[in-house]
């Protein structure tokens, strides 16, 4: 099967594009790094404004499946994901993986949410968020797949890179005590997105924990699981408990591909104290 990702070469994507390479033809997308990717024919350099690059490249690989890591102005992406969505019906098949988050959420902070909830957003991001979900299923029906997320961890992601700089220099590091959140890892959101292509999955997964953590709390536990020093803490005191959780609900997954909070951090001990590959560090998906 053809899969273009938009965004593979995002912390996301290229851990997408790792796992289906070996079953499907997969191309991607990147924006500025173009002499990293000057010899892989299969990932095309793509600007988000940029609507003639965007029709050559879906014409030239002819998705069967497009999935959707794209980051930037909300405008732009809304267009742009408009412009996929009208390929997609002019195509008469295939079908896009849409990657959301826990954000369309964030104004109902009183419970974890599921998949059917009612989405209502407080946010700039939440509410482009939603205005895209709603956008993709009203002209593609069950030809979109909605993937919910909430935090992304893993190997040397943004997050743990900040994380050990900031205890290592003292540096204040923001924190929501009372605010319990769920997690997910990069390579869980692969896996699923693989089960779900696999079993020809249709509607809205989130892709997370199955239970959830204080933020802070987790913050702790994740420098003491690294081997760190005790973060230096900016608290924004939240007087009521409160969620920013998006739980997976969906009956169809194994319960092999679930996680708990617990899981997550082990697996972070596991893969971020092993040996460094820089490679891996600073580069990306090769798709071949």
């Amino acid at each position: 099967m053809r899969v273009l990702i938009f965004g593979a070469s995002g912390y996301a994507g290229r851990a997408i594009a790792q796992k289906l390479v070996g079953n499907h033809e997969v191309y991607g997308t990147y924006y500025s790094q173009a002499k990293q990717y000057s010899d892989n024919k299969k990932m095309l350099r793509y600007k988000l404004n940029d609507t003639d690059i965007a029709k050559s490249i879906l014409d030239c690989v002819r998705p069967q499946i497009i999935i959707s890591c794209l980051r930037g102005d909300f405008q732009l992406q809304l267009a742009a994901h408009k412009q996929i969505a009208d390929y997609l019906l002019r195509a008469k098949d295939g079908k896009i993986i849409y990657i959301s988050t826990a954000n369309v959420f964030d104004a109902s902070k009183e419970k974890p949410h599921y998949e059917f909830d009612k989405t209502e957003s407080e946010t700039d991001y939440g509410n482009f968020k939603i205005k895209c979900e709603q956008m993709l299923q009203d002209k593609l029906g069950d030809r979109c797949t909605i993937i919910r997320i909430p935090q992304i961890w893993g190997k040397d992601c943004p997050r743990i890179l900040k994380l050990i700089e900031d205890t290592k220099s003292n540096t204040p590091i923001m924190t929501y005590p009372n605010v319990y959140v769920n997690y997910t890892t990069n390579i869980q959101i692969a896996d699923w997105i693989d089960y779900i292509i696999k079993k020809e999955l249709e509607g809205i997964f989130h892709i997370g924990t199955r239970d959830t953590c204080d933020y802070m709390q987790f913050q702790l536990e994740l420098s003491k699981v690294l081997g760190l020093n005790e973060p230096v803490f900016n608290k924004e005191i939240i007087q009521q408990k409160c969620f920013q959780a998006v739980l997976p609900g969906r009956k169809e997954i194994p319960n092999d591909f679930h996680l708990n909070v617990m899981d997550v951090l082990a697996y972070l001990r596991k893969v971020q104290n092993s040996c460094h590959d820089t490679l891996n560090r600073v580069g990306g998906a090769h798709i071949t």
